[in-house]
């Protein structure tokens, strides 16, 4: 069934206050009620646009997993930037997001205790990522030695994964990315 473009595109903002109010309350503390008040739309027509909390859940997921993979394959083909700069970009694209602001801890905790909701969206995700820090490497000129580039690639996300829980800001995240890429790559 197609969506009329203004439906579209309400639902799209309804999906961004979505992720703010889950990310606040969590996932069991969220209503409908409060994404429609937080969203400044009927609970008629958020049910007219999602008939369940579990739908709009998954929904919200699904666009911010797909946006930020989207931003992690742009930053792998930016053109004239070396390999080391592009991985930096794409593991800032998939796990600095919302480092330094108010939906870090929220969207984390989404992500990792609610995921049993998302059945395997997020763990396809994850592999996606993977997959595509793995191209990346394997397509450059850069040897590995023994190692491989999908065991780079996650190392690189392990890496990345413990130092937001670490940080205060993007910037020093972006850092200590800068350093596990330059570790990691390391001829």
């Amino acid at each position: 069934m197609s969506t009329p473009r203004g439906d579209a595109q309400r639902r799209e903002q309804v999906l961004a206050t979505a992720l703010t109010v889950f990310a606040t309350f969590g996932y069991r503390k969220t209503s409908m009620d409060a994404v429609a008040q937080a969203a400044d739309i009927s609970r008629p027509g958020l049910y007219f646009l999602f008939s369940s909390k579990q739908e709009l859940f998954r929904a919200t997921m699904r666009q911010e997993l797909d946006k930020a993979l989207e931003d992690v394959r742009a930053a792998l083909a930016a053109p004239d930037v070396d390999l080391d700069a592009r991985l930096v970009a794409a593991l800032d694209a998939h796990l600095g997001r919302y480092v330094g602001t108010n939906l870090d801890e929220g969207v984390d905790a989404l992500l990792e205790h609610d995921a049993t909701k998302l059945d395997s969206m997020y763990d396809d995700y994850r592999a996606a990522f993977h997959d595509a820090l793995a191209d990346a490497i394997s397509t450059s000129d850069r040897t590995t030695g023994d190692v491989t580039p999908r065991q780079i690639a996650e190392v690189l996300a392990a890496a990345g994964e413990g130092w937001k829980h670490r940080v205060t800001d993007r910037p020093q995240f972006r850092d200590k990315l800068t350093l596990a890429v330059a570790v990691a790559m390391r001829p």
